[in-house]
């Protein structure tokens, strides 16, 4: 894969640390704590890494020690691994149509009537 040649520095250490596969994942909380860089720097690696090609996962429901990221190694894997992000894509599709459908004259009504505004 020709996008995996541009792989800085860090994102070469990051990559080393995700395990392959579902059966053993990693916390961001421990990937940070490896290199010593933030846990928003790992976010941003991660999706760089993505971007470049590397099926990157996470499971992100469940018990504690049942998170975190993996590299997905088949099409099982990949399709729990992603499941989370379909859902919250819904979620946020939901909210979006919520807020482009709100009253934007009316809304004010229920605020003052429950005694919460001014």
């Amino acid at each position: 894969m020709e996008r995996m040649n541009q792989l800085t520095i860090i994102e070469s250490a990051v990559l080393e640390l995700i395990p392959i596969g579902a059966t053993r994942r990693i916390v961001i909380k421990d990937l940070a704590k490896q290199i010593d860089v933030d846990e928003r720097s790992i976010y941003e690696i991660i999706n760089s890494l993505r971007c470049k090609g590397v099926p990157i996962c996470a499971n992100r429901n469940g018990q504690k020690n049942q998170r975190g990221y993996y590299i997905a190694t088949n099409e099982a894997e990949r399709v729990a691994g992603i499941a989370g992000y379909k859902s919250q894509v819904a979620d946020m599709q939901k909210l979006i149509r919520s807020i482009e459908t709100a009253d934007l004259n009316e809304w004010p009504k229920y605020v003052y009537q429950s005694g919460n505004g001014s």
